[in-house]
């Protein structure tokens, strides 16, 4: 299996990417196709023996604050679009990449194109609930509005990963809202419920926010801009939970004895809300596996993107999404109005 990684583009420099790939290698016997300045990786990777690598060249990078179309169709030569055109190719079965979300969407719409029946990809992130299992919110940044329509393909798409990916037999979808109750929400909510609750037949209701990490739903779809501030919020939450923590028991003399036993479980706790630990988000919805990573991804978290990839391609999601899409909307007689049709 081959994978590339992006390794510009991201908050941190190449190397410590790098240093992410070359984890993944060892940890999940995989070959990394390094997207980026040859000779940069060259002297990284030189540190390192018996490792299953291969070079894209590609030095220009695409950074965050350029404008994500301009940027694809002007930098051919990006370490982004070069790297996803490996893939179109056949060339290695999925990317990986912390560079500018938009960016990497467009490269990927340019050059991989959408799924047939899929009008909106979405990117679908992975949290953990006090369930104990995760809960897919899709999306989180990739369709600032959606209509009901688009909410029904992340539904569809969401209940096959984590059917295909996490072995959840009959996944519970829920739609992101103020309230649990039908009404709630504006009009354009409202309409989603009542239209999600007829045409999915996994539908289970509205969730709150703060109802989302107690479990109960192992997908909630939403809107990318409504569900990348649930999710910046719900990052922020647990970073400060922990600082909070800490900061309290610095205060006291008798919480100070007992740290030593509180610590495993405060790592624990900040290993299991952290970005890191989830990776990276797949973008649903495109002919290929593209796995977006946070911005600020550091070595492990890279090597994590690069786990969350591999098992993509092991359970052929995209081709498993492209046929449950099909038999889905088939079955549900929804194919031709998807597809714009009246």
């Amino acid at each position: 299996m081959k994978i590339v990684l992006d390794t510009l583009g991201g908050d941190r420099p190449p190397q410590e990417l790098i240093a992410g790939g070359v984890a993944a290698i060892r940890e999940y016997d995989i070959e990394v196709v390094f997207a980026g300045d040859r000779s940069l990786i060259e002297r990284e990777l030189s540190k390192h023996r018996s490792l299953k690598y291969s070079i894209v060249h590609a030095p220009e990078e695409i950074t965050m604050n350029e404008a994500p179309i301009e940027a694809v169709r002007k930098k051919k030569n990006s370490s982004l679009v070069q790297g996803i055109r490996a893939v179109r190719q056949g060339e290695a079965d999925a990317f990986v990449s912390p560079a500018n979300t938009g960016a990497v969407m467009a490269a990927a719409l340019f050059n991989l194109g959408r799924l047939p029946e899929i009008d909106r990809p979405g990117i679908g992130v992975l949290v953990p609930t006090l369930e104990g299992r995760r809960t897919l919110i899709i999306d989180v940044g990739a369709n600032a509005e959606c209509d009901p329509e688009h909410l029904l393909e992340f539904g569809v798409m969401g209940t096959i990963y984590m059917r295909e990916v996490l072995g959840i037999k009959n996944p519970r979808v829920g739609l992101l809202n103020i309230g649990e109750e039908p009404q709630k929400g504006d009009t354009q909510a409202q309409k989603a419920f009542a239209y999600l609750q007829q045409e999915l037949p996994n539908f289970a209701g509205n969730v709150e926010p703060n109802r989302l990490v107690e479990g109960g739903f192992d997908v909630v779809v939403t809107d990318g801009f409504t569900g990348n501030i649930c999710l910046k919020a719900y990052e922020g939450a647990a970073t400060v939970t922990v600082r909070y923590l800490k900061r309290e028991i610095e205060k006291s003399f008798l919480a100070k004895l007992g740290l030593p036993f509180l610590w495993p479980s405060l790592n624990r706790l900040k290993r299991e809300v952290s970005a890191v630990q989830y990776g990276g988000a797949p973008l649903l919805g495109v002919r290929g596996v593209v796995i977006i990573a946070h911005g600020n991804s550091n070595a492990e978290a890279i090597k994590n993107a690069i786990r969350v990839a591999k098992e993509a391609v092991e359970h052929k999601i995209v081709e498993k999404i492209e046929r449950g899409v099909h038999e889905s909307l088939v079955h549900l007689g929804l194919v031709p109005v998807l597809r714009g049709s009246p």
